[in-house]
């Protein structure tokens, strides 16, 4: 019987899919792993160098062909099937191991090749571990009162203003309007950068995540990803939560999530 980390040979044609690399001293322990993505064959280990392993599975090139998958992220729902099929089998390893997450649909030609490509940055892949090592991911999000939102000006005539508007008026009068909704409160804006550089005190690495600006009807919202140490788990909790009550005291609202594996974090450089 040929041990579950040994590459595979494939009875049709097939690309290996790629979800993460895990640093264990052991072939990672499949007991209990989630289903794979959508289409993909059963997750399994692969043995890409010393102490340096790669959870993969087979991928069909009649369901993984570089057409199929253009089709498929242009197809929301699709795209997030796969999303949370792959980062529960990421998770899945985090909970046992260092972990390094691979992007979504992250394809080789077989397993040989994948292995060669890995091995080949493993200095860079060990130095990644190295620096990840007892460390988790927390993501926050605050989202301001919208009621701080500052109000835009109603653009009525005042009472002695018989004039009758000109379309350059009309036209002022509307971008001005815009940008008055769009101005995020400065309290609102001082609340939500405090609390942030207040988290990254406690982290080992931040990332401040885009979201889109606010605006009418849209409240200011910011947020980023802290990198923790796991020791200092209760610690950062402790912290959120009394940020999140102060917050709350002011009308925003703190949300987090977590911990994750390392995913915006995990690339060399970074």
């Amino acid at each position: 019987m040929r041990s579950p980390w040994a590459m595979r040979t494939k009875r049709e044609p097939s690309a290996t899919y790629v979800f993460c690399l895990v640093q264990s001293a052991r072939p990672p322990s499949l007991r209990g792993v989630p289903g794979s993505v959508p289409g993909a064959g059963a997750p399994r280990v692969l043995s890409v160098d010393r102490g340096l392993w790669a959870a993969v599975a087979d991928a069909p090139l009649d369901r993984f062909s570089s057409e199929r998958l253009q089709e498929d992220l242009q197809d929301l729902e699709t795209v997030s099937r796969h999303a949370l099929a792959h980062a529960s089998v990421v998770e899945f390893f985090f909970r046992k191991a260092p972990v390094i997450p691979l992007q979504l649909f992250t394809l080789f030609s077989e397993d040989e090749r994948a292995r060669q490509q890995l091995a080949s940055r493993g200095p860079a892949l060990r130095k990644l571990f190295a620096r990840l090592r007892g460390l988790e991911e927390w993501g926050v999000r605050i989202i301001a009162d919208p009621s701080a939102v500052a109000p835009a000006a109603s653009g009525r005539k005042t009472p002695d203003d018989s004039s009758p508007p000109s379309g350059r008026d009309y036209l002022r009068t509307k971008k001005r309007l815009l940008d008055q909704a769009a101005e995020p409160p400065k309290a609102a804006m001082k609340d939500v950068n405090a609390a942030l550089k207040s988290l990254g005190r406690v982290a080992a690495s931040v990332r401040r995540q885009p979201f889109p600006p606010p605006g009418r009807n849209r409240p200011l919202v910011a947020g980023a990803s802290f990198l923790v140490k796991t020791r200092k788990r209760a610690q950062w909790k402790k912290h959120v939560a009394s940020l999140t009550a102060v917050l709350a005291t002011r009308g925003h609202r703190l949300e987090m999530s977590g911990p994750w594996p390392p995913y915006h974090f995990a690339s060399p450089g970074k």
